[in-house]
């Protein structure tokens, strides 16, 4: 993602960064789509699909406090974190977004339940790369309801890219994401690593 961005700075264009949040995402997991994707789309089967389902299905939690159980509940969703297999399942549950993203015109890199979209552009079309950013993520949003995850557009954060000569000319204009209007941000946090727009590292290194 960070090579592709390098790229087109050097090469004279902008490009702009979205880091979407999810509400939760581990915990939201539908087991019956996800066995359904798993079915349809993958092709698992048989005593390997009866096998996942076994493994996502009928587990049940409890919290243990200051000495004291609390009650029993079932888990109608969600993936068992701690585990390999929790991860992979959520990856194989999410991939549309990928193929989602990429028909509306925008590359997408995806760690675990950490999303980040971008598009790249000469300076004259940053007007077009902002509009395609949020449609992207408005369609993205929805598909997310309809599978019962939640995208939350408080804790979205957005980043322009340009040479150092050219971030003085970057749009700082607010970008409208689900009703909510977020300010591009002048460096984010991704997976641990402080991005500024020019891509310097002077801060992640400090």
């Amino acid at each position: 993602m960070v090579t592709d961005i390098i790229e087109a700075i050097d090469a004279g264009d902008h490009a702009l960064l979205g880091l979407l949040d999810l509400s939760a995402a581990f915990d939201t997991v539908d087991h019956d789509i996800l066995v359904e994707r798993l079915s349809r789309t993958y092709g698992i089967r048989s005593v390997a699909l009866d096998w996942l389902r076994s493994y996502l299905c009928g587990r049940q939690h409890t919290v243990f406090f200051d000495g004291v159980h609390s009650s029993v509940r079932s888990l109608p969703c969600g993936v068992p974190q701690g585990s390999v297999l929790g991860l992979l399942l959520f990856l194989l549950y999410t991939a549309d977004v990928g193929e989602l993203a990429a028909s509306l015109g925008l590359l997408s890199h995806f760690y675990a339940d950490d999303t980040q979209l971008y598009t790249s552009g000469p300076p004259s079309t940053v007007a077009h790369q902002r509009q395609r950013m949020e449609l992207g993520i408005e369609r993205i949003a929805e598909w997310m309801r309809s599978n019962r995850l939640r995208l939350n557009p408080e804790k979205t954060d957005f980043l322009w890219c340009a040479t150092s000569r050219r971030c003085l000319h970057l749009d700082t204009g607010a970008l409208n994401i689900c009703g909510v209007s977020i300010m591009p941000s002048t460096s984010v946090r991704d997976l641990g690593v402080l991005l500024e727009s020019d891509l310097s590292m002077r801060r992640h290194v400090a």
